[in-house]
Order: C-alpha cells, then sequence, then structure tokens
C-alpha cells in the first residue's frame, strides 16, 4: 500500500470528527497536521523499538586519535544517530574485533583516556548538548588506534527517522507503521478540535496504543540470557575499571 502524508492527515483528522468523510481539510488545517506528524517522528526517533535495526556505517581511523565528532560537518561526516548499538574494528588484514559499548561511567572511570595505543577496545558516544547550532557527537575510543596499523571502525547507529517535507510525499514505513502513524496523530491533533476539554475518546486511544505495541513486538530484541554458576564470581572483568561486574 502506498499513501500520501496528506492522505494520512486527512484519515486523522476524520477519526476525531475534524472534517467528514466527504470533506477535504483546509491548507492550514493540513500544515498544522504536518508540523504534529513530524513532531512526533521526531519523539519515535529516540525511542529504540520504534526504530526497526540499525545502520552499520564505516569510518577509517587516524593513527593515534581516540576522539571524533560524529555529525553533519564532524569528523565523521553522518548525521548524528540517536544511539551507537555495537561497534567492531577491522583491521588491514580485513580480520574484525568487537568494540565494547561503554557507558559513560565506565569511559570515565578510565583514568587516562589518551595514553598508550594499540586496537580499540571500547566506545563511549557522547550525543553532544541538547541544543546546538550544529549537532554534533562525539566518538571516543580508548586505546587510541595504533600509528602502525590502519583500523576502520564499523559502527551501528540508530539514525533518526526523516520528517516528512511535503503534502504530497509518500509514506515509505514498512506496513506495520501506517495505522499508528495515523491513530496516535489522531490524539494529537484532539485538543485543537476539542476546545470544550472533551477527553480522548477510549477507542482511538485502544487503538493508538495496540498499533503502537504491535511495533514495538515486531523490533524488540532477542536477548539471550545467562546463568552464573554457584561459586564462582559475578559478571565479567572489567577491563577498564580493574574490577568485576
Amino acid at each position: 500500500m502506498i499513501i500520501q502524508v496528506q492522505q494520512l492527515i486527512t484519515f486523522a483528522l476524520q477519526d476525531i470528527g475534524a472534517v467528514a468523510k466527504s470533506e477535504t481539510p483546509t491548507s492550514d488545517e493540513m500544515a498544522d497536521g504536518l508540523t504534529k506528524l513530524n513532531f512526533m517522528i521526531d519523539a519515535w526517533s529516540v525511542r529504540s523499538l520504534m526504530v526497526l535495526g540499525t545502520v552499520m556505517q564505516a569510518f577509517p581511523l587516524v593513527p593515534g586519535k581516540y576522539a571524533y565528532t560524529i555529525g553533519t560537518g564532524g569528523n565523521f561526516n553522518t548525521p548524528r544517530p540517536s544511539a551507537i548499538t555495537d561497534a567492531y574494528i577491522r583491521d588491514a588484514n580485513g580480520s574484525d574485533t568487537p568494540v565494547e559499548i561503554l557507558t559513560s561511567d565506565e569511559y570515565y572511570a578510565i583514568e587516562d583516556k589518551s595514553i598508550g595505543t594499540g586496537r580499540p577496545q571500547g566506545l563511549w558516544f557522547d550525543p553532544g548538548l541538547t541544543q546546538q547550532t550544529s549537532a554534533l557527537g562525539v566518538i571516543n575510543l580508548y586505546p587510541a588506534p595504533d600509528p602502525s596499523t590502519p583500523y576502520t571502525l564499523y559502527m551501528g547507529e540508530q539514525g533518526q527517522l526523516t520528517e516528512f517535507a511535503n503534502l504530497t510525499d509518500a509514506i515509505t514505513f514498512q506496513p506495520a507503521y501506517f495505522e499508528a502513524l495515523e491513530y496516535n496523530l489522531a490524539l494529537r491533533l484532539w485538543p485543537q478540535y476539542h476546545d470544550s476539554g472533551k477527553p480522548i475518546e477510549n477507542d482511538l486511544k485502544v487503538l493508538a496504543r495496540e498499533a503502537m505495541r504491535t511495533i514495538e513486538t515486531m523490533n524488540a530484541r532477542r536477548v539471550t540470557a545467562a546463568i552464573e554458576a554457584p561459586g564462582k564470581r559475578s559478571g565479567m572483568f572489567n577491563i577498564y575499571t580493574g574490577a568485576y561486574g
């Protein structure tokens, strides 16, 4: 199924009784609907279960350099991701080695982040300020890449969902997203067309919630459980902090 943004907005307005089935929304109503739709898509971008999969990108590393800006115009010139989900290093022989994604606490626990070089084993992504003119984050590696070996960093990125620019844009989301887009947009438009404070109809809220749940179930990552044998230390040894856990 292929539908345009203007059709989706019309369906949402019909759902809340703002326009009749045979009516065409005004240009102002369409413009407001497009703005609210893009607000919603931006909010979904930071919810991992609303984004299907990750985008893997490759970036050559500079010998001895451990910090790289990422974003449009940065050292890694690509739109700044919402999150880094996984990574690995490829050497000149084509051999790949996993890179652990560190939390900020784990990275801060490294005493001297610039000392030593070798094959990077850990990565911490600093997304940068919430509000900034240039949307740049920083990829921090430890240790810094060895000067004698060219390395390439491969990163799995949770990218931003793309906003719609025009009412005639085709909606290219997977089919499972269509109902979630329509019913959740309807919820966001409801207050504009019910000034009396009329509560949102429960049936509409249920449809919106169930449509979101379908997407989250589809996008859920499988988690492998591990059982700790009695008498052994809990957790793995952390090479960055020098402790178990």
